[in-house]
């Protein structure tokens, strides 16, 4: 059971970042999530339904197949009468935080966009943060030791540490991302890096690029994702030697002939206490993704991870959509009383000289409580990115937006996990999310959510 829990441990906190929602040998994981919540202020809080997620691996000789598959029963509300109409069985991309803003018909707080382009809601600020693939599917080969040939849609091969995001929402970092600032950038399978409304299969050359969210956009911009996962929804080779190096390339879907893409990444661990990394997205094409990074292994009880992150390389003098990322996590180890903390900050800035930085800090810890029981959680802020016109007096198309700023977030979840057998554990966690936006209006949201979880093989 021992060796059970530090499993738990590993993935849940040290591990998730870099191996996200791809299981990693041989085995089943299947977990029912139900749950309810709702916006604070909200006359009642709302069901959310039943999420069942199932995950497989098998390995035969040199041939591996992995998946996974998403179905629910979502409650929809009739947002007339404010009262539970039915349940959709479908194919889902839901997830419990997906939930977070959503008001049903009260009060949605709409707010228009500066510059234009609409206004957004309650649940419209949280609804890509919040989604997880509907599906994945990945096959590989491994012709020789240390090779693997592949192709999938969540292949998730990566170098190096980097910003905690992108899990499963009852694993220990399914929100830090970057503090929980809003964005459009969204890396599920099927969805263009760079915008939301281009078709992952149009063979769209550009679709990479990432610009970054305006502040006044959204309510708290300023997420600037690291291309530290070479392969994601691609065809690729990589090699690693041991534990002394990784050195793989991927061509992701939509690359052309006309318009070649290719992805890669390197790993090396040239001494004990050092591993560096370095990654490039989008080769050959203007507007690529850079990232650089390093963890330094003091002791078991101690690693420092740092990363920096280039995006939109090498575009067009007129253009300012660069940014780029900087920051580091240390994780802290107390195996006398099984505790493990892992805190994480970083600074995002913009090319665009009229947006202010965006600084995020956020931390995951786990405690073992005994043999069966483990209390968890993770705490993230951030401060958004501001327009500095919006100050500016001279410019008279802001001349509503003096009080403005770069919005505030604040969220926190403890969970408690009992591991009932060796394949079996149940987790219940709460979470509360105050979200301050850039024009002072908070959409604050809370949850409480049930996972049982069966895991075999692994």
């Amino acid at each position: 059971m021992k060796k059970l829990c530090i499993v738990f441990a590993a993935l849940g906190v040290i591990g998730a970042a870099s191996h996200a929602q791809v299981l990693q040998s041989t085995g089943v994981e299947n977990t029912l999530w139900t749950g309810f919540g709702g916006p604070l202020g909200s006359q009642r809080a709302k069901y959310y339904g039943i999420i069942d997620t199932l995950q497989a691996r098998v390995d035969v000789g040199i041939f591996t197949i992995d998946g996974m598959i998403n179905w629910g029963a979502l409650a929809c509300w009739n947002d007339g009468n404010n009262t539970l109409d039915n349940f959709s069985l479908e194919n889902t991309e839901r997830s419990a935080l997906s939930y977070h803003y959503y008001n049903g018909g009260e009060d949605t707080n709409t707010t228009p966009r500066i510059g234009g382009g609409g206004a957004y809601n309650n649940a419209a600020n949280g609804h890509w943060n919040t989604r997880s693939d509907s599906y994945y599917i990945n096959f590989l080969m491994h012709p020789f030791k240390g090779f693997d040939a592949g192709v999938g849609t969540k292949l998730n091969w990566s170098v190096g540490p980097a910003p905690g995001y992108g899990n499963w929402v009852w694993k220990a970092d399914a929100h830090i991302r970057a503090g929980g600032f809003s964005t459009a950038y969204d890396d599920r399978h099927g969805v263009a890096g760079g915008s939301n409304d281009w078709n992952v299969w149009s063979g769209a050359a550009h679709r990479y690029r990432y610009t970054p969210d305006a502040p006044g956009s959204y309510d708290v911009v300023g997420f600037v994702p690291v291309a530290n996962k070479y392969a994601k929804t691609a065809i690729g080779a990589r090699y690693r030697y041991k534990d002394l190096f990784q050195i793989g390339a991927a061509i992701p879907s939509g690359a052309n002939t006309d318009a070649p893409i290719i992805n890669f990444g390197f790993e090396l661990h040239p001494i004990d206490f050092l591993h560096a990394a370095f990654a490039y997205e989008g080769l050959f094409q203007q507007n690529g993704n850079l990232y650089a990074g390093a963890s330094l292994v003091f002791t078991k009880k101690l690693v420092v991870d740092a990363w920096f992150g280039w995006d939109s390389i090498d575009t067009n003098k007129s253009e300012t959509d660069m940014a780029w990322t900087t920051g580091a996590a240390v994780t802290i180890g107390f195996p006398k009383i099984d505790l493990t903390l892992r805190p994480e900050g970083g600074i995002n800035w913009f090319e665009d000289r009229n947006y202010t930085p965006a600084v995020y800090a956020g931390i995951l810890a786990r405690f073992g409580i005994s043999r069966r029981m483990i209390l968890s959680g993770w705490s993230s802020l951030a401060w958004g990115s501001y327009d500095k016109r919006w100050h500016d007096s001279d410019y008279a198309q802001y001349a509503q937006t003096k009080d403005y700023n770069g919005g505030f977030i604040f969220d926190i979840r403890p969970q408690f996990t009992f591991l009932l057998t060796s394949r079996h554990s149940f987790t219940a966690d709460f979470d509360y999310e105050n979200r301050t936006a850039f024009d002072g209006k908070n959409r604050s949201a809370w949850s409480f959510g049930f996972y049982w979880t069966y895991t075999y093989g692994i």
